[in-house]
């Protein structure tokens, strides 16, 4: 039988210890920090996300869309559908955005092949021009953000993040129960 690595024993031991995080209380001061940190990272990700975008004249929401479709492309789903679920927002508002992108030329709509109700959305050769131009940014951003952070603590980072995306819209609602409108006595 294999030993666990220093990583899992870390995080074996550290389970034991305190056990579930929702049994902390809300002042807890890891906690706090946690979440203060949490809250700095995605804010830093998204000024980065609009800086990158803005090199190649798109917004952030744009850059994100474009982004999705080069990935999911050589998946194979290009839906609006497929493209909404991975960067998790409405299938609407996916809607408006490529239809901006299929204005400016850098995506085109095209009949799915397995779906006759659903078009598929593929980078136009403006589109694949604009990640050959974005390639070495990307490649240059990538390694001072990603610089002595290593891929297992990376697939830990990102199981948590999936289980926050899978649990946030129940906790949303709760938090929304206590809102009271000012209107209220």
């Amino acid at each position: 039988m294999k030993a666990p690595s220093k990583a899992a024993a870390a995080r074996q031991a550290a389970e034991a210890a305190v056990g579930s995080v929702d049994e902390l209380a809300p002042d807890d001061a890891v906690l706090r920090e946690f979440v203060s940190d949490f809250y700095a990272a995605m804010s830093l990700m998204r000024t980065m996300r609009r800086a990158v975008a803005r090199t190649v004249s798109l917004s952030s929401a744009e850059f994100s869309v474009m982004l999705a479709v080069w990935y999911l492309q050589r998946r194979g789903d290009t839906t609006v559908r497929a493209i909404a679920d991975h960067l998790h927002v409405a299938a609407a508002h996916m809607t408006a955005e490529i239809g901006k992108l299929v204005k400016a030329g850098l995506l085109d709509k095209r009949p799915h092949p397995t779906d006759k109700r659903a078009l598929g959305i593929h980078l136009t050769a403006a589109g694949e021009q604009m990640f050959r131009r974005l390639s070495p940014i990307l490649r240059h951003v990538n390694e001072g953000l990603f610089a002595r952070i290593y891929y297992a603590d990376m697939v830990v980072v990102h199981r948590f993040l999936r289980r926050i995306i899978e649990q946030a819209p129940a906790a949303i609602r709760v938090a929304e129960t206590y809102y009271t409108d000012s209107a209220s006595p």
